[in-house]
C-alpha cells in the first residue's frame, strides 16, 4: 500500500520524471516484499510478491501515468527473469542428475512420470470443477478451448524458483533437495518437450485456429479493395 501511495503521488504527471519513478516504485516493491516476507517474517517470498503485485495492479493501474512504459519495462524484466530462471534451474537440474546421481533412484523416474499424469488430471478437475463459474462470469468457453487450457499448461519459473529455494534451504538434507529439484525439473522439462511440442497441432486438429466464414469473407473484400486502391 505504501507503494501504491507513493505512485498516486506521481500520478499527476508534472514532471518528466514521474512514470520513471512510478516504474521504479513497482521494481523496489517486489524486491522489498520478497526480502522481509523471506528474512525478517520467515513466510513464502514468492506468495508475498505475487499478492503485492496483485494489490498493485488492482489499487496502482489507474494511476499509471504511462501503461505502456510500465508493460514494456515489465515485459523485459519477465523475459530477463525466466531467462536467468531456466538457466540457473537447467545447471541445477543437471547437477542433480550428472553429480548427485547417487540420491537418484529407478523409481524416481517412474514417479516423475505418474507426477507429470497427475498434474495433467488435477489441472483437468480444475478447470471442470470451475467450468460453469467460467462461463458465467466471462466470455463462454467452447469444449475445445478447455482442451487447449488443459494440455497447453506449462509448468515453468515459479515452480522452478520454489525448488530452488527449497533446493538450497539449510534445513532440507541433500538427498531429499536433490529429488526435488529432479521431480519438478523434470516435469517442467517434460511440459515443454511433449505439451509445448504438441500444442500447435493440437489447435489445427481442433480448429481453434481457423478464421471463420464472416472474417475470410471480411479479409478478402479488405484485400480487394486495397489491390483496387493501389492499381
Amino acid at each position: 500500500f505504501a507503494a501504491v501511495f507513493i505512485i498516486g503521488r506521481c500520478s499527476e504527471n508534472r514532471y518528466h520524471s514521474d512514470a520513471m519513478i512510478q516504474v521504479i516504485v513497482t521494481i523496489a516493491c517486489g524486491y522489498l516484499t520478497f526480502f522481509l516476507a523471506e528474512s525478517e517474517f520467515s513466510t513464502s517470498g514468492v506468495i508475498s510478491t505475487v499478492s503485492s503485485g496483485f494489490v498493485v495492479a488492482y489499487y496502482a493501474w489507474p494511476r499509471f501515468v504511462s501503461r505502456e512504459t510500465m508493460h514494456i519495462v515489465w515485459e523485459t524484466i519477465e523475459f530477463i527473469g525466466n531467462t536467468l530462471i531456466f538457466f540457473l534451474a537447467g545447471a541445477i537440474f543437471s547437477d542433480t542428475v550428472l553429480s548427485r546421481w547417487s540420491f537418484i533412484k529407478p523409481v524416481d523416474f517412474a514417479w516423475l512420470f505418474a507426477l507429470y499424469a497427475a498434474v495433467t488430471l488435477i489441472r483437468t478437475i480444475m478447470i471442470a470443477l470451475f467450468w460453469i463459474p467460467l462461463n458465467m462470469f466471462g466470455k463462454p468457453i467452447h469444449w475445445t478451448e478447455g482442451i487447449v487450457m488443459v494440455w497447453s499448461g506449462l509448468r515453468g519459473a515459479v515452480s522452478l524458483s520454489l525448488a530452488i529455494i527449497v533446493d538450497m534451504e539449510p534445513g532440507i538434507s541433500k538427498q531429499m533437495g536433490s529429488r526435488i529439484m529432479f521431480h519438478v525439473g523434470g516435469i517442467a522439462a517434460l511440459t515443454f518437450l511433449v505439451n509445448a511440442t504438441t500444442v500447435s497441432p493440437l489447435l489445427k486438429f481442433l480448429g481453434i485456429t481457423k478464421a471463420s466464414r464472416m472474417k475470410e469473407r471480411m479479409l478478402s473484400r479488405f484485400a480487394m479493395h486495397m489491390s483496387e486502391h493501389c492499381t
